[in-house]
């Protein structure tokens, strides 16, 4: 009978640590949320007047636009809008960084108006190369910038960093504003962050009780 009771927590202790995650879990502060950051492989640039330097933004802004998220933590980090411990929350940009590389800025400047779906977000995650494992990521999957409305347009996106899977997906927008090119681009970001932060927390929260 001993045996058996131990076997049976020991496949009870194994199933556990092989479970997916989910986003009950990160509500719940039971799993750690790790901010990846931008991923635009999807992303169009709108209102060709205001993306007159495409290589500036492959090799210069989409890299500083990223790196933001770790070098000022106090206007990007989503620690505080998720209500998260110290050890339950962490920000690696790296691998979207190197993601990113495979984009064609020059390719995406257009006129027209542009929108993706939540396949292609799924699809896109699944070609991501991720070095964190543990725990849930959280990547803004670009759709666009638009100069013409003025927002960044991105589908924040939560996957399980084990398997990949999207546990779910939402698109927001961020107005853009700020002085010189980055940081407007930039304020579009912040601004998704805050609408996190003021309004969609509770709503995913209140959605997701464990």
């Amino acid at each position: 009978m001993k045996k058996l009771l131990i076997l049976a927590f020991v496949l009870f202790s194994a199933g556990a640590a092989f479970a997916d995650n989910t986003m009950a879990d990160v509500f719940a502060g039971k799993t750690k949320l790790t901010f990846l950051g931008l991923d635009f492989t999807q992303a169009k640039y709108i209102g060709k007047i205001g993306f007159t330097d495409p290589q500036a933004i492959q090799n210069q802004h989409m890299v500083s636009w990223n790196n933001l998220i770790e070098l000022e933590p106090k206007k990007f980090s989503l620690q505080k809008a998720f209500n998260l411990k110290d050890d339950m929350y962490a920000s690696k940009v790296e691998d979207m960084i190197k993601h990113n590389k495979s984009v064609n800025v020059a390719d995406n400047i257009t006129d027209s108006e542009y929108a993706i779906t939540e396949d292609q977000v799924k699809k896109s995650v699944s070609k991501y190369s991720l070095s964190e494992k543990d725990g849930v990521g959280i990547v803004y999957v670009v759709e666009s910038l638009n100069k013409t409305t003025e927002k960044l347009n991105a589908w924040v996106t939560f996957i399980d960093l084990k398997t990949k899977k999207v546990l779910y997906t939402e698109k927001v927008e961020g107005k853009a504003g700020g002085f010189g090119f980055r940081n407007y681009w930039a304020g579009g970001v912040y601004k998704v962050n805050q609408e996190i932060d003021n309004k969609l927390y509770k709503k995913w929260s209140k959605a997701n009780k464990a």
